[in-house]
């Protein structure tokens, strides 16, 4: 299939065409007379000088074969307005020229900006400074207004035509968004790296949203319409000479030629952020999502389209894990790039040859201080020592797409540790954390049946902790997991309880037996009244549906006995005992007096 980027102009202009373009703009036979007669009194050539330098199109320095030619060669046949005798021949060939700007990236606006400008350039020229104007010289003026809107019609319909043959080729555009797609815009790249001026710079802005889970149910429609109004905000902030392609449905690329300075890659990729968070704000305020924008530029950071792309989305990656909304290329970024690759691939191998571990904090009792359960807790140092916090391998676990794998381990080490904890005469309880997207997997309560009976231990022992936030994707088939989960005797909880924004919803409709406060609430209780207050309303709802109450974080002596006072259930945290491995949590249990915890 021929590519629409590479075909042959072929929009006609006849005789034909001329007269109804010349019959719909009203010019007749005298406004013919008068683009002619101020056709006398200017020179071309000057122009189409005056109107490069008025579009920031000139550069004596730079030859043409290598800063946007095609731009400039219709400034220059546009500037001839005042040579058309009015046959078919000119306006052909400036649709011609247009054409090449517009496959070249152009924005579609261009030709009217061009006419604008021309039109005010005219008007100077007939004018200049004079407070007096004869009537001759508004029948020009007239003339020649008309005429650029006859030439903005004209190149107009240019532009649609291409634009639909672009939408129809799913091979080099986005049938969307109606810009490049990645095919293209490798060709695109390649094509104006080979044509970098000597002295100048070609940059490169790849931007990535990611997403919450509100964008998930938007309709089909919602999606394009959401897509296609940023790429037009995107376009918007870029210049006439610069390509907008699509990289995917959440990424875009910038192509930025001919630039004077490295720092106008900074400033493109500020802009466009700037510009997508704005009109997410403004236009779409229901939808979360974080925008990040990489950059480099070539020939210092490259020389070839790979190579470069490779560059923008390292810098791209290091934006991401920072939170910041630009970075560019440069060696610290390429250091920390490949420590964030070499992470992961490291996260990849421990999950396979299971060197991650589970330890365990006590929940006790209150008052009695028994020690009813233990939540299990992730657990890994690399191999250079250093522990890494869970929070941080989650992250990753869940950017790989191994949070099935790391659930499924996470509950066999769970069985495994009860089965050991039984063999020492310690019958606790062991809390381990499932995500949203375990809950989706119609075959997980199977799989806990099974390894329950493989470890031969009871299901009613394993707790499941699950956030709310893990409830508010797929949630039918979350309640319908869950479901499956308590009838299969095992025990639910509601972790991070407060922290979401239906927790009463959730305490009605789902069968949980416990909630757990978390522990930004707990640990200001003897601080804050309003944090008090604000706990002591949720033990008593969750009391009102029947729940037990575990509040995590508990530090202090003074924040037990605030506990005790609202009627807590249980309690877990460093005032009792800090997470331990399965053998130091039984030594530990058997030196606390067979399960009865003190203040550590």
């Amino acid at each position: 299939m021929v590519s629409p980027f590479d075909r042959h102009y072929s929009y006609v202009v006849d005789d034909d065409v001329l007269k109804r373009l010349l019959l719909r703009y009203g010019l007749g036979q005298g406004e013919q007379a008068a683009v002619r007669a101020f056709g006398r009194i200017v020179d071309a050539s000057d122009m189409a000088q005056a109107l490069l330098e008025r579009l920031h199109l000139a550069d004596a320095g730079i030859s043409d074969g290598t800063v946007e030619p095609a731009l400039r060669d219709f400034c220059r046949d546009l500037a001839r307005i005042s040579e058309w005798d009015f046959t078919p021949g000119w306006p052909a060939g400036l649709a011609a020229r247009w054409a090449e700007c517009y496959l070249a990236g152009a924005v579609a606006e261009f030709p009217f900006v061009a006419i604008e400008a021309l039109i005010a350039l005219c008007q100077q020229r007939l004018f200049g400074e004079r407070a007096m104007v004869y009537r001759l010289e508004l029948d020009i003026l007239n003339a020649l207004v008309r005429l650029g809107w006859c030439l903005g019609g004209l190149l107009s319909d240019v532009a649609i035509e291409h634009e639909q043959s672009f939408r129809l080729s799913a091979e080099d555009g986005d049938p969307v968004l109606g810009i490049p797609n990645r095919r293209r815009f490798l060709m695109l790249l390649s094509d104006r790296l080979d044509r970098i001026g000597a002295g100048r710079q070609l940059g490169l802005v790849i931007v990535q949203v990611e997403w919450g889970r509100s964008a998930d149910v938007l309709a089909l429609d919602e999606r394009d319409q959401l897509r296609l109004a940023l790429s037009e905000v995107m376009r918007s902030m870029l210049r006439p000479s610069d390509i907008l392609c699509a990289l995917g449905d959440d990424a875009w690329a910038a192509i930025l030629p001919d630039l004077h300075h490295p720092a106008q890659v900074s400033l493109a990729g500020h802009k466009l952020v700037d510009a997508c968070e704005v009109l997410r704000s403004n236009n779409f305020p229901a939808l979360r999502g974080r925008f990040y924008s990489g950059g480099a530029w070539a020939p210092e950071h490259a020389g070839d389209p790979l190579g470069l792309e490779q560059a923008a989305r390292a810098a791209l990656v290091v934006a991401r894990s920072t939170g910041q909304p630009f970075d560019v290329y440069g060696g610290e970024v390429v250091v920390r790039a490949e420590d964030d690759a070499n992470f992961e691939m490291e996260v990849a191998r421990a999950l396979e040859a299971q060197h991650f571990q589970l330890y365990l904090q006590p929940q006790v009792e209150l008052p009695s201080r028994r020690v009813v359960g233990a939540e299990a807790l992730l657990r890994w140092s690399r191999a250079d020592g250093r522990a890494v916090p869970p929070p941080e391998i989650l992250r990753v676990v869940e950017r790989i797409g191994l949070m099935p794998v790391l659930s499924r381990w996470a509950i066999q080490q769970a069985a495994q540790i009860l089965a050991a904890l039984a063999t020492a005469g310690c019958g606790v309880r062991v809390s381990v954390n499932i995500v949203a997207e375990d809950l989706r997997d119609s075959e997980l309560p199977i799989f806990i049946r099974q390894t329950c009976d493989t470890w031969r231990v009871a299901p009613s022992r394993l707790c499941f902790e699950i956030t709310e936030g893990g409830l508010v994707s797929g949630e039918g088939m979350s309640v319908r997991t869950l479901e499956a989960l308590r009838q299969g005797g095992g025990r639910l909880a509601l972790d991070d309880f407060g922290t979401g924004y239906s927790s009463m919803d959730y305490l009605r409709r789902l069968p949980v037996s416990e909630v757990k406060l978390d522990k930004s609430f707990v640990e200001r209780i003897t601080a804050s009244d309003n944090d008090r207050a604000i706990v002591e309303l949720m033990v008593r709802i969750a009391h009102t549906f029947g729940l037990e109450v575990v509040a995590e974080g508990v530090e202090t002596a003074e924040t037990e006995a605030v506990l005790l006072e609202m009627g807590c259930n249980c309690a877990q945290g460093y005032h009792y005992a800090p997470a331990m491995s399965v053998d130091d949590f039984v030594a530990w249990w058997k030196t606390s007096g067979e399960g009865v915890a003190h203040s550590a």
